[in-house]
């Protein structure tokens, strides 16, 4: 039976210091050739995915944690927070002394200080996790100035000083906004994801199957982080690798080994998508 593969990047395919395996490649292309479908789906937007991504054969991408998915040339579905939306939650950053990240489809916002978290590797505790070089390279041409009218979804940094939590920023809008802990790994603070209600990897999975006139139970779903439960969730086999987020570690139908085992070649070969039809 086919299967469509639904694969995180950020800790399940690229490392912290932006690279995949060549044994990770090869199972995305064995798998393609063996019939099944490949996809990408990732918190990054649009403009973060570097261009080796594209050589691989994927069948389509999930990006900004569900808002915008792309099968070929067609766009399935294209998902904002509006204008008022982010009035309200800059209100709140100012209030909390937070820094953030407006992320569109083509252009990033983001506060004056906020990239040093990928500048300041190996220089400050409250730097992201690895060598980060790549990705500033990769999305400087599309950082610009100003807030926007409207968004895919938000990053936001609390430091330890900050006025506010992950918890309380969920209490204030987690009945309007989809609200998680962020997947980027800081040492000293928290960092936060913000997206539309509603939507999320899990609701854009099923839009992709829907497409093939596919069912879930032909899913296959591999990640690491908060923002990948419901996937995991929805699809027949949900699959977080050794060192995942708790709570998918605690839902997951199988562990697979660590990105530095090329966990994602490990499941895709215990479950079938590396045999020839």
């Amino acid at each position: 039976m086919r299967k469509f593969a639904f694969l995180d990047l950020d800790g399940t395919i690229i490392d912290h210091n932006q690279v995949i395996s060549s044994k990770v490649k090869e199972a995305i292309t064995t798998a393609t050739a063996n019939g099944h479908k490949v996809f990408i789906a990732t918190g990054r937007s649009y403009p973060e995915l570097y261009p080796f991504l594209f050589s691989l054969p994927f069948s389509g991408l999930i990006t900004a944690n569900g808002a915008y998915v792309e099968v070929g040339e067609q766009v399935l579905s294209s998902h904002s927070i509006d204008q008022d939306g982010i009035c309200e939650w800059m209100d709140y950053f100012r209030r909390s002394g937070a820094s953030w990240l407006w992320q569109c489809r083509d252009h990033f916002y983001p506060s004056e200080t906020f990239l040093d978290f990928f500048r300041l590797f190996g220089k400050s505790e409250r730097a992201a996790s690895g060598d980060w070089s790549a990705y500033l390279e990769q999305i400087m041409p599309y950082v610009t100035n100003g807030t926007p009218s409207s968004a895919e979804k938000c990053v936001f940094y609390l430091s330890p000083e900050a006025s506010s939590s992950v918890e309380e920023a969920h209490s204030l809008f987690g009945d309007r906004y989809m609200v998680i802990p962020g997947s980027v790994r800081v040492r000293a603070g928290e960092m936060v994801e913000v997206g539309v209600k509603g939507v999320n990897k899990g609701s854009a999975m099923r839009e992709v199957l829907h497409h093939f006139g596919a069912d879930p139970s032909q899913a296959l779903a591999i990640g690491d982080s908060a923002n990948d439960f419901e996937m995991l969730q929805e699809a027949g086999i949900g699959i977080t690798l050794e060192g995942g987020a708790n709570k998918l570690l605690e839902m997951a139908d199988w562990v697979a080994p660590s990105i530095a085992e090329d966990g994602v070649t490990v499941a895709f070969e215990r479950f079938g998508l590396l045999n020839p039809s």
